[in-house]
């Protein structure tokens, strides 16, 4: 579209310079007052012209900038896939699911600043409460910090996180092939370059990103715990034990804080963790009556709960430890 538009306008300019030219040619004026009008004519023409050429210019620098985007895109979706392998996606009816840097969800990264991003990305710095490798070498670093990533990989991958946010390529004037969410094209990727890691990240997702529920459907009493984080555990100071629990309507469910701090246990709207909102409807503790360290927190299954999602499934999360701390309940009748 931009360089028809160029052509059009080019071709304006010309038939503007050629039907000028003609006039002066044809003029019934002596040879003095021509040169004046074709002059004038001249001086016409260009000043119609500087504009226009400045709008091509532009044009031309939308076009490079959008062109350095793509690229950039391209090349950071190959760094992530190549660097990002630990709980980073799943994948789901060849969609990706969950995607996360370093323990941060991408919505999370995508409301920081650019430079929170690359600090990020360049030290290595995993999100409150996210287990680190303790191989230190597993650590994905820049260069400067000892790593593997060059400046410009740093860059790459923000460009490549920052393509799932639509606030930001709208405010950059992306369009089109542009403004496409890197994350998409991960699973075509995979699957064309690395297979293994497609086929890891499909058999996760069959699954669900809380594994698959512990069946507790006939029993009427069900406790699960708040638990002290272990070592193998993506959570820092508690975790729910077990992630994903399997319950019948009616059931009775008591969570007790085995952990060392306070937590809540509340259900969220939807089943993104990206950024949970609270379905006081179906339950939450509070955050103005924390579960202690000891204490209980008690809730019967609804029909309501059973009814909340398609799936039949209620995420639930912690208040105070909202970054990671999350998990799941799948309700049968």
């Amino acid at each position: 579209m931009g360089n028809f538009a160029q052509v059009a306008l080019g071709i304006v300019v010309l038939l503007l310079a050629v039907g000028g030219l003609l006039y002066m040619f044809y003029m019934r004026t002596n040879a003095v007052e021509k040169t004046g009008y074709g002059s004038l004519i001249m001086l016409v023409i260009i000043s119609f012209m500087i504009p226009v050429l400045w709008i091509m210019e532009n044009a031309n620098q939308l076009d490079a900038k959008s062109q350095q985007h793509i690229i950039a895109v391209q090349r950071g979706l190959a760094l992530y896939a190549q660097y990002c392998i630990d709980n980073c996606y799943t994948i789901k009816d060849g969609k990706v699911l969950n995607p996360k840097y370093n323990g941060y969800t991408i919505d999370q990264l995508n409301q920081m600043k650019d430079t929170d991003i690359t600090r990020i990305v360049s030290a290595g710095q995993y999100a409150p409460g996210a287990v680190v490798p303790s191989n230190e070498n597993l650590i994905t670093r820049s260069q400067r910090y000892g790593g593997a990533l060059a400046d410009t990989d740093v860059d790459y991958l923000l460009q490549f996180i920052r393509s799932a946010d639509p606030e930001y390529l709208s405010k950059n004037g992306y369009t089109g092939a542009s403004a496409v969410n890197g994350f998409n094209q991960l699973p075509s990727y995979l699957q064309t370059n690395s297979p293994s890691a497609y086929s890891t990240a499909v058999a996760l997702g069959s699954v669900g990103q809380f594994g698959p529920a512990v069946d507790m459907s006939k029993d009427k009493h069900v406790i699960l715990s708040i638990a002290q984080t272990s070592a193998t555990q993506q959570c820092d100071s508690g975790c729910f034990v077990p992630l994903n629990v399997k319950v019948k309507v009616g059931t009775t469910i008591t969570w007790v804080n085995n952990s060392k701090v306070a937590h809540t246990v509340t259900a969220l709207i939807g089943q993104s963790t990206a950024s949970p909102k609270i379905a006081k409807d179906i339950f939450d503790s509070g955050i103005s009556n924390l579960i202690q360290p000891g204490q209980k927190f008690t809730y019967t299954v609804t029909q309501a709960a059973y009814n909340f999602n398609p799936n039949h499934t209620v995420v639930y999360y912690c208040q105070v430890h909202p970054n990671y701390m999350f998990a799941e309940l799948t309700i049968v009748q």
